[in-house]
């Protein structure tokens, strides 16, 4: 018997998401957000305000046919809001992640996402109310035989969103193909008040401002800088922006040109009282870990036969010595230097240093065999690779631009 009465409940749940629909989106907390556009896919992440189980519609542009609903799904259920796996103690992060796969290459779509109120759910029953749909967007997915590539980055900007848009308009975000945000964003990961640290969270500090401007059409890169490691929400890090790696450290194949994307964890030792208290600082056996999954990113065949190869990294990658406060992030450079000194590396971009000006750390310079270009907080970069020349602008805030070619 109870099976039948859970098997009635499920289609009543079913056919109920068939049902009247509403238009307002005061239900959408947050995005949608792209993540991790590819040839073939992407992730489309939100959060909601409402208690919901949500999906994405998806459709050729311009088709008059309905959308192929995608869900977020784990272990073959559709996932819902958590408050059911935690009763009247909510998780800090109520958002959906959900991978729109099996795409054509350089091929545009349509999507939007929708969600359905959930009152409650028990066992053998459910109690579902209202469905809301959000408003259509278009991406592209990207074309693996690219040999042109615009890319712009910035960094450190620490919870200011009216200056992100203006750096980012001053490199003209709009003609890029890839944005990237190399790390502290933010202050800290903190929505709790404490002694220590004040609340803070992404949205307000920069992603409801890329959603305003250009993140529910093209997606960007999160790279997570040592203000990322500390608060309550930074263990939630990966949720905000996944990977399908599931890691916080991936390399991508764009066209003709490799990207590496490093992750260099807490800028303070492990062992320092602070690191300890605000992010539980494990960091060296992690980036150790790291170092060898880079030494086989850059053995791989995409490396080996990419025209290009770019590496961004929220610490400067050098053999400078730096001071007790920075031992994180000279434990992370000894790693990584050895191994992309020998990988033919044609820039790496960082931040971290907040420089107030220009600040190309050359070839041979610092130990590095490769060009460092360091900025972040005061202007950002652009990147141009065009017909085997790579041309870099700084520009935002009150700094000169400045535009320099790469010697490859």
């Amino acid at each position: 018997m109870k099976r039948l009465q859970y098997m009635a409940t499920m289609v009543a749940f079913a056919l109920s998401l068939l049902g009247g629909t509403a238009c307002a989106q005061d239900w959408l907390k947050a995005g949608p957000y792209l993540q991790e556009l590819s040839s073939d896919g992407v992730t489309v992440v939100f959060e909601n305000s409402i208690k919901s189980f949500s999906w994405v519609e998806l459709k050729a542009k311009g088709s008059n046919s309905a959308g192929v609903k995608y869900y977020e799904d784990r272990d073959g259920q559709h996932q819902i809001y958590s408050e059911v796996q935690a009763p009247k103690v909510a998780v800090p992060l109520q958002n959906f992640v959900v991978r729109l796969d099996g795409l054509k290459p350089n091929t545009e779509y349509d999507y939007r996402v929708c969600t359905q109120l959930v009152n409650w759910m028990k066992p053998y029953s459910a109690s579902v109310g209202e469905v809301y749909e959000g408003d259509w967007h278009t991406f592209r997915t990207l074309d693996p035989n690219a040999t042109e590539h615009h890319l712009v980055v910035v960094s450190d900007l620490h919870r200011q969103p009216d200056v992100l848009e203006q750096m980012l308009s001053a490199l003209d975000y709009q003609t890029a193909g890839h944005i990237v945000y190399a790390g502290d964003m933010m202050n800290n990961m903190q929505i709790t008040a404490n002694a220590v640290l004040a609340p803070e969270e992404p949205y307000a500090s920069f992603v409801n401002k890329s959603v305003e401007l250009f993140a529910s059409t093209q997606d960007f890169s999160m790279l997570r800088g040592e203000c990322e490691t500390r608060g309550d929400i930074s263990w939630f890090f990966r949720d905000y922006f996944p990977h399908q790696s599931g890691r916080l450290y991936n390399a991508y194949r764009w066209g003709d040109l490799m990207v590496v994307m490093l992750d260099g964890g807490e800028a303070k030792a492990d062992g320092d009282p602070m690191a300890r208290i605000t992010n539980l600082g494990m960091f060296d056996q992690y980036r150790e870990q790291e170092a060898r999954w880079l030494a086989g990113v850059v053995a791989s065949k995409d490396w080996l036969t990419a025209r290009y190869r770019i590496v961004f990294s929220h610490f400067p990658v050098t053999n400078e010595t730096l001071d007790e406060e920075d031992a994180g992030a000279a434990h992370f450079a000894r790693l990584m230097l050895p191994i992309l000194n020998q990988a033919k590396v044609d820039l790496l971009v960082a931040g971290h240093r907040h420089p107030d000006s220009y600040t190309m750390i050359a070839k041979g310079r610092k130990g590095n065999e490769f060009p460092v270009l360091v900025q972040g907080c005061n202007f950002g970069a652009r990147i141009d690779i065009v017909d085997g020349n790579i041309m870099v602008k700084t520009a935002g805030g009150n700094t000169k631009t400045r535009v320099k070619r790469l010697k490859r």
